[in-house]
């Protein structure tokens, strides 16, 4: 790639604000793209072409829709597990596992007032990419977490490995653009790029806290003045 193009990569201000949307927010759908960014889908599509043919975003399609996420950011685990616990009830199920590790289907139903068919079938995606394991026991069966599951449950998922950092610096640095951390905290990392053409200094600042969501609690029973069960897990933060 001619180094002008290149220089250009994250330097043009469309395809920076949507490379950094995708770092704040990975796992995003296209159509939420255009409405984040206002853009038309065509054009939309056309720099997450770019971004895509220069290694810097990765996409796939999971239940039937297409979402696209930062190389090297996270796991392509990872980014279906975020889909996956964007439903309210899925959190809930989930949750419920985490407190109840063992519990069956029939119990997750009734405490939670939720469909069996309805939790079966959030189960089953849990199952496929790894949040949760279903063990068979008789004509029952009972959920654990699995190794995903635990993994996002040690908040491991909610920080911004140093692997990425560095890969983004050396893409940025194919350029000549002298990229450097300006500022690193739990909360957010900006990252500086020398831009002698443009006369100032572009920087890229990626929120953390955009990652993260909280399990949906129980509402208290008022007559025992006890949270109910799966009301254990508060503020617990993932992804």
């Amino acid at each position: 790639m001619p180094r002008q193009k290149r220089m250009s990569l994250l330097l043009h201000p469309f395809r920076r604000e949507l490379f950094t949307i995708l770092c704040e927010k990975p796992g995003t759908y296209l159509l939420e793209l255009v409405e984040l960014l206002d853009s038309p889908l065509g054009t939309l599509t056309w720099h997450l072409r770019i971004l895509e043919r220069e290694g810097l975003v990765k996409s796939l399609k999971f239940a039937g829709k297409r979402l696209y996420y930062p190389n090297m950011l996270r796991s392509k685990e990872a980014e279906m597990a975020f889909l996956t616990l964007r439903s309210p009830t899925a959190r809930k199920v989930f949750a419920y596992v985490i407190n109840h590790p063992g519990c069956y289907q029939e119990e997750i139903a009734e405490t939670l007032s939720v469909h069996h068919d309805t939790v079966r079938w959030h189960v089953k995606r849990m199952e496929e990419i790894g949040l949760v394991k279903v063990v068979k026991e008789g004509r029952k069966k009972r959920h654990y977490l699995a190794e995903l599951g635990q993994t996002l449950l040690r908040g491991s998922l909610n920080t911004m490995s140093e692997a990425f950092i560095m890969f983004l610096l050396e893409k940025l640095e194919d350029g000549c653009l002298n990229p450097e951390i300006r500022e690193k905290t739990p909360d957010h990392v900006t990252i500086r790029i020398d831009c002698p053409d443009r006369g100032e200094d572009c920087f890229i600042t990626i929120n953390l806290k955009e990652w993260q969501f909280d399990f949906l609690e129980e509402e208290s029973t008022e007559e025992s003045g006890e949270a109910p069960p799966g009301a254990k897990v508060e503020n617990v933060q993932t992804l």
